[in-house]
């Protein structure tokens, strides 16, 4: 049984980790909500799978047929679990419609799950304890990140994959049944393999730092059960909170507490409305409402002011976005494809529609500017957004958000769930009927009271992959 206490009493953070890993208990009402984000999740990642990032990578690998080896959800081959690893992950990321914690501005279930999906198979496992594992591993990824606060973002880093490796091998280190002694060896191994930088938003490497974040989420777990060892403390003193907060932490905060409550319980995860960088949702919503409440056509419009918080703006390094992937961090694009079509969904982020000459150019007209601090640092995904447009009569019009979509104040509907469910699934396989698709998500809804789980990721398989056209596509 792990004892909750043992952070506080400043026992070696690597140590008390792995106790967290190996006896924390989880309750119904946490896996309820956490069966909810691998819903969320399992869509985004097939929706991914026919990216070109996705095929491109899966052209690289080799399918294999031993024992240990594991099936993509999209597909009939079989992969080495550190392959599976590395392209369910990749899938899970590229499309930016995974969920946010902005506790730690991190992507929280994409490395996790991806790690679960690839460890093993799921055949013969019960939903409550790969629940329970997905559950602990996203807990130690988003607390580990607010041991180092804000700085570890500001440093450039991307939290999802630096954090996302530990994250991994925790949840995987619980689901294998590893002992406290070589769930620390795995945890430090972790921590060694974590990287990813915020220089490579817009590229396809930044869905590829998912992948292999789970990838070493997953080797750590098997280089620790096969006998690799680790330094005793890799966390606290001269290790990875001190490396990666730039020397402004050392040592595991007496408030940040484990489980205490389960971050996906209190203040909850994020699912997305949108399928782009969090940091553009509510500069949508507020450009979306202008549209409808005053009829606004692009063509109306002279330019747009959007007023951000102090370091909104960091992860949005695409002023001029050329494709898909450069649009999902551009400010400029999504106030404009929001005026244009009333909508931001899965096909405004194509590269077509990124260079529709309309918005082409005009993104000049749209200016972000970030507020002089006036709150916290860590407060940036709390903090408002303002858009201001300015009319060519002279009109202006201002709405501002304060409530990120998607957020536990205004969260995802069972039915919008749902729907986002079957867009990223039809998505995934266009000729699979809506009714089986619709079928899969009822069944998912019963994660947690599942007694082999693998035959609902049989069940996905065998409908996703229903087309030999769309499947001889991904191979």
């Amino acid at each position: 049984m792990f004892r909750k206490d043992r952070l506080a009493q400043r026992a070696p953070a690597t140590e008390a980790l792995a106790d967290y890993v190996v006896g924390a208990q989880v309750g119904t009402p946490t896996l309820d909500r956490a069966r909810l984000a691998v819903l969320d999740t399992l869509a985004v990642t097939l929706g991914g799978s026919t990216e070109p990032v996705t095929m491109r990578l899966l052209a690289t690998l080799e399918p294999t047929h031993q024992a240990s080896s594991v099936p993509l959800l999209w597909s009939d081959h079989t992969f080495n679990r550190f392959d599976a690893a590395l392209v369910t992950g990749t899938a899970s990321h590229v499309l930016d419609y995974d969920d946010v914690s902005m506790l730690s501005i991190c992507h929280p279930s994409a490395p996790v799950l991806s790690a679960l999906l690839s460890v093993r198979d799921w055949s013969g496992l019960s939903g409550r304890v790969l629940l329970e594992a997905f559950v602990i591993g996203t807990e130690v990824l988003i607390r580990l990140g607010q041991t180092m606060g804000f700085r570890h973002y500001q440093l450039g880093f991307h939290a999802t994959a630096t954090l996302g490796a530990v994250g991994a091998a925790a949840a995987c280190a619980r689901l294998m049944g590893l002992d406290q002694l070589r769930t620390r060896h795995a945890l430090a191994i972790a921590a060694s393999m974590s990287s990813g930088l915020q220089v490579n938003f817009g590229s396809m490497v930044k869905s590829l730092h998912v992948g292999l974040a789970a990838s070493s989420g997953v080797r750590a777990v098997q280089f620790a059960a096969g006998g690799v060892e680790g330094a005793p403390e890799v966390f606290s003193g001269n290790g990875f909170v001190r490396a990666f907060s730039g020397d402004q932490s050392t040592e595991w905060p007496d408030d940040v507490r484990l489980g205490e409550p389960f971050v996906i319980d209190d203040p909850g995860f994020e699912q997305k409305r949108y399928p782009c960088c969090y940091m553009l949702h509510r500069m949508i919503e507020a450009s979306l409402q202008l549209r409808r409440e005053h009829g606004i056509a692009l063509e109306q419009v002279a330019d747009v002011l959007v007023d951000m918080p102090s370091g909104g703006t960091k992860p949005l390094v695409h002023p001029r976005p050329q494709s898909g992937l450069n649009a999902l961090f551009s400010g400029p694009y999504a106030v404009l494809a929001s005026l244009a079509d009333g909508r931001v969904d899965l096909k405004s982020f194509t590269d077509a529609e990124v260079r529709r000459s309309a918005l082409q150019q005009r993104f000049s007209d749209v200016i972000l500017r970030e507020r002089a601090l006036t709150e916290p640092a860590e407060a940036i995904g709390d903090a408002p957004v303002t858009v201001t447009v300015r009319l060519r009569d002279g009109k202006a019009f201002t709405r501002t958000i304060t409530v990120s979509p998607g957020s536990a104040h205004d969260p995802l509907t069972p039915g919008q769930l749902r729907a986002k469910w079957i867009d990223c699934l039809r998505r995934a396989c266009p000729s699979a009927d809506d009714d089986d698709i619709g079928a899969l998500f009822e069944s998912g809804w019963r994660l947690s009271d599942m007694v082999d789980a693998g035959e609902w990721t049989r069940a996905i398989r065998a409908v996703v992959t229903q087309s030999p056209l769309t499947c001889e596509a991904r191979r």
